[in-house]
C-alpha cells in the first residue's frame, strides 16, 4: 500500500513538472501563421494600394509575436487568449499606425507601453495588472482594464486627453478617486470594493456610470456638476435607506436608475414594488426607467401627487425609511 501511495506521489510530481515545462515552452507566431490571421482588405495609408488592415492571432498559446510589426499596414490587432507577457506585447509599440489593440487574457503585469500616436482602443482585460501607471497614448478613446488586480487609479489625464470610455471593473478599487478626465463619457467600475464616491465632480461630460456590485452605502459623492449623467447603475450595493436616493436629485439629466438588490430595496411583493417606485419617482421625477422597467405616465402622476401630499403633511423622505424597511 505504501509503495502504491509513493508511486502515485511520484506520478503527480511528474505531471506537475511536465505541466510547468509545457507552460515555459515558447511559441512564436510564424510569418505563415500571421498571414493566415490577416483580415479586412482596405486602402493602405498612402491611398495608392490595398492591404490587409486587421490581424487576429487570438487563442493560439503564443508567447512571441515579434513578426506582427512586419505587417506595417495593419491597423487592428487582436492577440487575446495567449501567454504574452509585457516584453512580448511591447514589440507592437513600433506599429505607429495601429488604431486598436486587444490583448485580453494574457500574462501582462504592466500596461506600460511606448506611446502609440494613433491608438484609439486598448483592451487588457483578464491579465495580471496591479497598476494603471504608464498608459500614455494621446488619441486613446477606449481603455478596458477589467478583471485585473488594480487597487488604485493612477492614470495621467495629460497622457490620455481623448479618453471617452474607461472600464476598470472586477478589480480591487475602494474609491472612485483618481479619475481626472473631464471628457469621459462612459465609466464602468462594477465588481470592485468601492465604498467612497470621490472626485465625480470632475466628470462633467459623463453620461453612463456603472457601479454595480460594490460596497456603496452613502451617495453624498454625487455632484450637480455631473450635469450630463443619464444612466446610473447602483445595483447590489449597501444602500440601507431609501432616502439616500434623494441625494441623486442633484443630477438634472438622470433618466435611468438601477438600484435593485440593495438592502433598502430588497425583494418585494407587487404592491410594495409599486410603493417603492412611487417614492423613488417622488424624489427623482425626471426618471424614465427604474431598474428593469420603464416609468409609466400613471406612475409619474401618482408620484407627483404623493410628493404634494408629503409636502402638505410636512413629511420628509427620511421619515419614510423606517416604515419602508419594515414593509420590506
Amino acid at each position: 500500500m505504501e509503495e502504491e501511495e509513493e508511486k502515485g506521489e511520484v506520478e503527480d510530481l511528474y505531471v506537475e513538472r511536465l505541466s510547468s515545462t509545457f507552460e515555459d515552452v515558447t511559441k512564436a507566431l510564424t510569418q505563415t501563421e500571421a498571414g493566415e490571421c490577416l483580415h479586412t482588405l482596405g486602402k493602405c495609408e498612402s491611398g495608392l494600394g490595398y492591404a490587409y488592415l486587421g490581424l487576429n492571432a487570438s487563442n493560439r498559446d503564443l508567447t512571441d509575436i515579434r513578426i506582427i510589426p512586419m505587417f506595417k499596414y495593419v491597423l487592428y490587432v487582436n492577440v487575446s487568449g495567449n501567454r504574452l507577457n509585457n516584453e512580448a506585447l511591447r514589440v507592437l509599440s513600433s506599429m505607429k499606425y495601429l488604431l486598436m489593440l486587444q490583448a485580453d487574457k494574457n500574462q501582462v503585469e504592466s500596461a506600460e507601453l511606448d506611446p502609440m500616436p494613433y491608438l484609439q482602443v486598448l483592451t487588457l482585460n483578464n491579465n495580471k495588472l496591479n497598476s494603471t501607471s504608464g498608459i500614455s497614448h494621446k488619441f486613446l478613446e477606449c481603455l478596458e482594464l477589467n478583471h485585473n488586480n488594480i487597487e488604485e487609479i493612477t492614470l495621467n489625464p495629460y497622457d490620455l486627453e481623448n479618453l471617452k470610455t474607461l472600464e476598470i471593473g472586477g478589480n480591487f478599487l475602494t474609491t472612485t478617486n483618481g479619475i481626472f478626465f473631464p471628457g469621459l463619457i462612459r465609466l464602468y467600475l462594477g465588481e470592485n470594493q468601492i465604498e467612497r464616491l470621490e472626485g465625480l465632480e470632475i466628470l462633467v461630460n459623463l453620461k453612463i456610470l456603472h457601479l454595480r456590485s460594490n460596497k456603496i452605502s452613502n451617495l453624498s459623492g454625487f455632484d450637480a456638476r455631473c450635469a450630463k449623467l443619464n444612466y446610473l447603475n447602483l445595483r447590489n450595493n449597501e444602500i440601507a435607506k431609501i432616502s439616500e436616493l434623494e441625494k441623486l436629485s442633484c443630477l438634472p439629466a438622470l433618466e435611468t436608475l438601477v438600484v435593485m438588490e440593495n438592502p433598502a430595496i430588497g425583494e418585494r411583493e407587487m404592491e410594495e414594488e409599486a410603493a417603492y417606485r412611487q417614492i423613488v419617482l417622488a424624489m427623482l421625477p425626471n426618471l424614465t426607467r427604474i431598474d428593469k422597467d420603464a416609468v409609466l405616465y400613471d406612475e409619474k402622476k401618482e408620484a407627483k401627487e404623493f410628493r404634494r401630499q408629503m409636502f402638505q403633511d410636512g413629511t420628509t423622505f427620511a421619515d419614510l425609511d423606517y416604515n419602508f424597511l419594515i414593509a420590506g
